[in-house]
């Protein structure tokens, strides 16, 4: 029987980094996401995406920065902000994600996100 508050550690394989500079080198599943999130008026800069290995528990994501939106950032901006930023939200989805794989959760990572507060500081 499966007890839906049990939790299976899994072990963090990490993070990898991607930059797209171009948005032709984008993945159509990217830009989805961010043609959502500019409908919301939000600007998706980052992505991360998670899996499990099951064989090996183990959790990694990918996160892919998107360079090609830097003239859509506003004048007020820096990149340097940007980057710390994507640096320091993005291993919270991150761990979110791999959180919810331990639970055997079917939620994603914007859903617990939206619900924690607003992702955008400046």
């Amino acid at each position: 029987m499966f007890d839906p508050n049990e939790v299976h550690p899994l072990r963090d394989g990490g993070i990898k980094w991607v930059f797209y500079f171009r948005k032709s080198e984008v993945p159509r599943r990217e830009l989805e996401i961010v043609s959502w999130a500019k409908r919301g008026k939000l600007l998706r800069l980052a992505v991360t995406f998670g899996s499990m290995d099951p064989g090996v528990r183990e959790y990694r994501s990918t996160t892919a920065v998107h360079l090609w939106q830097m003239d859509t950032l506003p004048t007020t901006i820096s990149w340097r902000k940007v980057f710390v930023h994507v640096f320091t939200h993005e291993p919270l989805h991150h761990a979110i994600g791999r959180f919810l794989a331990e639970m055997a959760e079917r939620g994603d990572q914007e859903w617990v996100i939206q619900r924690l507060g607003d992702g955008r500081w400046w």
